[in-house]
This record gives C-alpha cells, sequence and structure tokens, in this order.
C-alpha cells in the first residue's frame, strides 16, 4: 500500500514548477483515459504558475462543453460529488 503523504503548497518555485509538469501531463493523459473508456465528454483547463494554459478537451470544440456549462441551472452547477 501507498503511503499518506499531506497535500500542501510546494513553497519552492522550482520545485513547485517541475511537480506541476509532470503531474499535468499524467493529469491530461487521465482525462483522455476517463473520455474514452466511459465514453463522457472532459473538459479540462488548467493555467500553469508562468500562465501557460493547457488544455484536454474530448469533443472538438471546447467551446461546445462550455456552452452546456453554461446553460445548467445554478443548483445542478453548485452540486459536487465526492
Amino acid at each position: 500500500m501507498g503511503r499518506k503523504i499531506e497535500i500542501k503548497k510546494i513553497e519552492d518555485i522550482i520545485k513547485r514548477q517541475v511537480t506541476f509538469s509532470k503531474r499535468r501531463s499524467s493529469l491530461l493523459k487521465k482525462a483522455k483515459e476517463i473520455a474514452i473508456s466511459c465514453d463522457v465528454d472532459v473538459l479540462l483547463v488548467a493555467f500553469s504558475p508562468a500562465n501557460r494554459l493547457s488544455k484536454f478537451c474530448s469533443q472538438n470544440r471546447i467551446e461546445d462543453i462550455l456552452q452546456r456549462y453554461i446553460e445548467l441551472p445554478i443548483e445542478r452547477k453548485l452540486t459536487y460529488v465526492n
């Protein structure tokens, strides 16, 4: 079994950027896997500490998924699943 670590902000800027870079590629890969295996629409948008954009969209256009989100009733937008 894996060890439990405390999740907190990495104070060292260089270590934080390296960690983001490594985890970003894993996160994008997982987003693609869940979109394919579960046949769901996925949109992932992340900005690096240097304000660079990373994105994944399971559809052709990001705007299509964003429009679906915008059109959701407010009570559905605020529902979180844990």
